[in-house]
């Protein structure tokens, strides 16, 4: 819709400049036109405004894809393969406006099918059938970055995690070796009206909590953690000489 609403407008009308007239940029337009990525509410609205096309269409759109991905997280949450302690805290991580993570390893929504398929086989998830799935849900539930209104995620991640991992990406800060660390990994979510939420995990079990107390004292160590942690540059400097490390 996007794209045959701009190339209606004439050939002047390019990604760039409609990246320009919606605050923008041409790349996410591209992302729009290609189905890659749909826009959140507020970029629809201006989207239709700058096309000239009808009140709400967009809109309705985000509505419409928004209620289908809490739809396919519902049926991922009804899977055996899904651990009846993490259930709560999915259903809530769809909900989040912000996740927080710290996490020794790269942390579930970032992973690659080949690092999560290596971390289940070296931990005896499993039969390899078992493995297959517990593999396809975690990727699954990736949707929850990909949906029109992503959570903000930033991840603190222990750099041996790094060493493990083949392609690691996303948001990331990577702790130095360095630097004191914590076992397992947790995570800190912010819901709507400012709600908190806090999930740790270990081998084989994990907890969510929604406890004030409980949630300011995971707070506490993720800010300790993050403050010892590299910038966003230098962790994507350290994570590309790895990359070249492996590669070689």
């Amino acid at each position: 819709m996007v794209r045959e609403a701009r190339l209606a407008l004439g050939r002047e009308w390019t990604q760039s400049r409609l990246a320009a007239k919606v605050f923008s940029s041409s790349t996410r337009i591209s992302e729009i036109e290609r189905g890659e990525d749909p826009p959140d509410r507020e970029l629809a609205r201006k989207l239709e405004v700058a096309l000239q096309l009808p009140p709400g269409s967009l809109v309705n759109l985000v509505q419409i894809l928004s209620r289908q991905t809490v739809r396919h997280y519902v049926k991922i949450l009804s899977r055996q393969s899904v651990r009846s302690y993490a259930k709560t805290y999915m259903h809530r991580q769809l909900e989040a406006d912000a996740i927080h993570e710290f996490s020794s390893g790269v942390p579930g929504l970032l992973q690659t099918e080949s690092y999560a398929r290596g971390l289940m086989e070296r931990g005896a998830a499993g039969s390899p059938a078992e493995i297959d799935g517990f593999v396809r849900t975690r990727l699954e539930r990736q949707v929850v970055l990909r949906q029109p209104e992503p959570p903000w995620m930033v991840a603190v991640v222990d750099e041996a995690g790094l060493h493990r991992a083949r392609r690691p990406n996303g948001n990331i800060h990577v702790l130095p070796a360095k630097a004191a660390s914590v076992m397992g990994s947790f995570a800190l979510l912010t819901l709507p009206e400012g709600k908190r939420g806090a999930y740790a995990e270990g081998f084989s079990t994990g907890n969510y909590t929604e406890d004030h107390k409980v949630v300011m004292r995971f707070q506490r160590a993720y800010d300790l953690l993050r403050q010892d942690a590299l910038s966003t540059r230098a962790s994507m400097e350290l994570m590309r000489s790895i990359g070249m490390e492996r590669d070689d």
